[in-house]
């Protein structure tokens, strides 16, 4: 993830401001294909992968690509795109659903889970919402199954999440999590971190 070059704090690609001390992040432009507001040196939309720059589709370099999969960022020509409007996506990640340019990458009927998987990920320096039906007033468009309480995560970081997710799956377990000061993984229903000491937030506290 990018970093602002006034205090050096994590800030997502499609963030206007820092989150952390509010500098500008320079010049911005609205996404001409989903109106998302991004960084104006983005070859691709980073909400869509919406091409700004002429390529060549990876399949077929032949043709010219009009997207860049959102998820992988591989150059696609219009009949290698399998995503839909207003996203481009490859045939691998064609079933990862994506919200307004955040993807699902995790989804349970447990709001402590999602909430643990969300804190789980922002150890890694993942950035990471949890979707359920209390909140999903923060999205405009329609998501589908509000019975399911979902993790997203930037559409650009979706395969590193996948990747951390799957690194902290125990066999018959479900999912390890991590001290969000520290990294140290502790055990649900922990309040205390046994590494450094650091008080875990009451949300990944099952106990």
């Amino acid at each position: 993830m990018p970093r602002c070059p006034e205090c050096g704090a994590e800030a997502p690609v499609m963030a206007g401001a820092c989150p952390v001390c509010g500098a500008a992040r320079g010049e911005t432009l609205e996404c001409p294909n989903c109106h998302e507001r991004i960084p104006a040196d983005e070859e691709a939309c980073p909400a869509c992968g919406f091409l700004r720059v002429e390529a060549r589709c990876a399949v077929h370099p032949e043709r010219r690509a009009v997207g860049a999969c959102v998820i992988c960022g591989r150059p696609l020509c219009e009949a290698c795109n399998q995503g839909d409007r207003p996203y481009f996506k490859c045939e691998a990640h064609a079933p990862v659903e994506i919200v307004e340019g955040w993807a699902q990458v995790y989804t349970t009927g447990d709001d402590v889970e999602a909430e643990l998987i969300r804190d789980n990920l922002q150890a890694e320096g993942i950035d990471a919402q949890v979707l359920s039906q209390k909140d999903h007033f923060a999205f405009t468009m329609e998501i589908g199954d509000l019975a399911q309480v979902r993790v997203l995560v930037p559409a650009y970081a979706y395969e590193d999440a996948l990747a951390v997710i799957e690194a902290h799956e125990a066999v018959g377990r479900g999912v390890a999590f991590a001290c969000p000061v520290c990294g140290e993984a502790y055990e649900e229903g922990d309040t205390i971190c046994s590494s450094c000491g650091a008080e875990l937030p009451p949300a990944t506290s099952a106990g």
